[in-house]
Order: structure tokens, then sequence, then C-alpha cells
């Protein structure tokens, strides 16, 4: 596994990056942002199919899932998803809160707003991976990550 440099404020070496977004210029974006960061990203899906069965192989520590992909919900290829295997989801979306609220009652651990600043970026994915395998699974307050990670 390739190791990740620090970012500017929070190390998150080591993380293997799964980007699920179905708009070409978002996922460009965010694998910039994570490569800049220094993660290793283990691939990039357009669809809920996909996203399943490229988590299922390729085993990330980190999922960034978009809530509205063409060929099914991003909530249920989220709830799938942390259903078959360990690893984190983190929802990157333009929705409102509701949409939001679904992702975290499936399974993701915090929900960012688009556009993602990289700061916030390595914010999620550092409080995710540190807090992987705390006690009694998620622990989700369901709360999005620009309130849970304000400085």
């Amino acid at each position: 596994m390739s190791e990740c440099r620090q970012g500017k404020r929070e190390d998150v070496s080591g993380v293997r990056v799964l980007v699920v977004e179905d708009e070409f210029i978002v996922s460009l974006t965010l694998k910039v942002q994570l490569e800049a960061m220094g993660c290793r990203v283990v691939g990039t899906v357009r669809d809920a199919a996909a996203a399943v069965r490229q988590a299922q192989e390729l085993r990330p520590d980190v999922v960034l899932m978009d809530i509205g992909l063409s060929g099914g919900d991003g909530v249920e290829a989220t709830q799938a998803i942390v259903a078959q295997i360990p690893t984190q989801v983190i929802v990157v979306t333009a929705y409102g809160d509701d949409r939001i609220a679904q992702a975290i009652q499936a399974g993701a651990r915090l929900a960012l707003t688009k556009p993602v600043v990289e700061e916030q970026l390595a914010r999620a994915i550092a409080e995710v991976t540190v807090r992987r395998g705390s006690a009694e699974g998620r622990g989700n307050d369901g709360r999005s990550a620009r309130d849970a990670l304000s400085p």
C-alpha cells in the first residue's frame, strides 16, 4: 500500500480512497485534491452498482460517495458497502439535510457539501480514519462535516 504524505493540517498517511461521483469535473477535482494531499486514489466510478463492486474488490479505507448517482442511489450504495466491507463512507453532495440524514442512517460517517475545499476533505478523512473501529459501530450523531469538523 502506498503511503500518503502529510496534509497541511491533517495526517492522512496510508489512506486509500475510492471516489464515487458521476460528474466528471467533480470527480477529477476530488481526485486532484486527494492526490495533492498525498492520498492514493484506488479508483473512480460513476454509478452505484460500480461503487459497490469496486468497494468489494478494492477494499478502500474511505469511500467518497455522491448521493445523486446514475444507475442507482448513493444512499443505497452506501448501505450496501458498509454492510459488506469495513470501510468508512463520506458523503459528498449538493443535496440538503434530508438526503444527508438518510446517508448517515445508511452508514455514512460524515457528509461534505459541494464544493469541497481541500482542507475540509483532509479533516473529514482524518476524522473517519481516526474514529475507525471505535466502540459500537459508527457512532454518528448525524452532523454534517462542516458542523462536526469546524475549527
